[in-house]
């Protein structure tokens, strides 16, 4: 039986040329940023693959059950209010829906520890996150800090 090699074989995988980074300037006095801005630094400030990234990294962090994510409670009230007039908030994290950046804008992890836990856990910058819509709500009331 032989074998042919194709096209494919030779082909890079474009996620490797995506390197996880966050910007000193957009860190608090503790360390932490927002996911956006990770994925802003990681994207190069465009708008549209900062979305994407920034609903991928939110869907795998749900997906992982990942616990340092702090919101403010003023933020995690409006966030809540906003829920109840609108899923999509919790639901809809695609690189076309401005609910990612609401979302993501306002979910504060520590900028080095986070990207440490991306590549440990083999975040893929390409791959499709999506966690099912009661995983979401129950990670965001239940491993979200509020304070």
């Amino acid at each position: 039986m032989a074998t042919e090699q194709t096209d494919d074989a030779e082909q890079e995988d474009p996620a490797a040329d995506i390197v996880l980074q966050y910007s000193k300037e957009d860190v608090d006095e503790h360390g932490f940023t927002s996911v956006w801005n990770i994925a802003a630094a990681t994207c190069d400030n465009d708008t549209n693959r900062t979305r994407d990234m920034a609903g991928r990294i939110l869907g795998f962090l749900c997906k992982k059950e990942y616990e340092h994510i702090v919101i403010s409670s003023t933020d995690a009230t409006y966030l809540d209010e906003w829920f109840e007039r609108e899923k999509a908030i919790l639901y809809n994290w695609k690189a076309d829906s401005e609910t990612t950046d609401a979302i993501t804008q306002h979910a504060m992890v520590p900028a080095a520890s986070m990207i440490s836990f991306l590549k440990r856990e083999k975040f893929k910058p390409n791959a499709n996150y999506s966690p099912r819509r009661a995983d979401r709500v129950a990670w965001f009331q239940e491993k979200w800090g509020v304070g």
